[in-house]
């Protein structure tokens, strides 16, 4: 923040509309003869659209609770080098809705890319042999052609806790995107990567791992959402 050092904590929080309906009034005066909260004001005013869209995106990144701690740190230091005499009663008084804004946007500047770049995401629901597995696959471009982040659980591993995944291509053939291992409770958390592209397929399928070039049984399979 480059506002005054009595208001300059108050600057983000009045142009989200997050302070109360005195402590707006206050600020909105102490703007108009505050050259540096003015100018302050004006270097923000894009913050509430920015975050209205970030609120409105059909898929944002969800960052983890390390980074959002990191990022929390971040600002606590900052701001307390920044304004160590800060009155205390005016951040008590900045609502609960304000500081997730603040966060939100901090956190759309410190993670690379700013969101998932997922084109498509499919539910895999169990086949017979699956044994009531449960699952969701998201695809996303990659130089290779798809990369799949896969999510699974209660896999049958009584028979062995290898499977392979692959994407049904709408002339028929399957691609296969590789293997990847269930744990002793049936869930699996795997990122593998098939050489097809965005439209050639719509079907993603789980099988038990192919044995003498002969492709395993169906476990799961799903339609993929574009």
């Amino acid at each position: 923040m480059t506002g005054c050092k009595s208001h300059a904590d108050l600057v983000g929080p009045y142009v989200l509309h997050a302070l109360d309906p005195e402590e707006m009034d206050e600020m909105r005066r102490h703007v108009e003869r505050c050259p540096r909260c003015a100018a302050e004001v004006r270097s923000l005013s894009d913050l509430p659209g920015l975050l209205d869209r970030a609120e409105t995106d059909d898929v944002t990144a969800t960052p983890s609770p390390e980074l959002e701690q990191e990022v929390l740190d971040r600002f606590v230091r900052e701001r307390a080098k920044a304004f160590p005499q800060r009155r205390s009663r005016r951040r008590l008084l900045i609502p609960a809705a304000a500081a997730a804004a603040v966060l939100l946007a901090l956190l759309i500047a410190v993670i690379p890319g700013g969101a998932d770049r997922a084109y498509a995401t499919a539910d895999l629901w169990s086949l017979p042999a699956g044994g009531g597995a449960e699952g969701t696959a998201d695809v996303e471009a990659v130089a290779a052609g798809t990369r799949v982040n896969l999510h699974a659980e209660h896999l049958p591993v009584s028979k062995g806790s290898a499977y392979e995944l692959w994407c049904v291509r709408e002339d028929g053939r399957w691609v296969n995107g590789g293997s990847f291992h269930a744990g002793s409770d049936g869930s699996a958390a795997a990122e593998l990567t098939a050489a097809v592209r965005p439209g050639e397929y719509r079907v993603v399928v789980i099988t038990r791992r192919s044995s003498g070039g002969e492709r395993g049984t169906e476990v799961m399979r799903g339609k993929l959402a574009y």
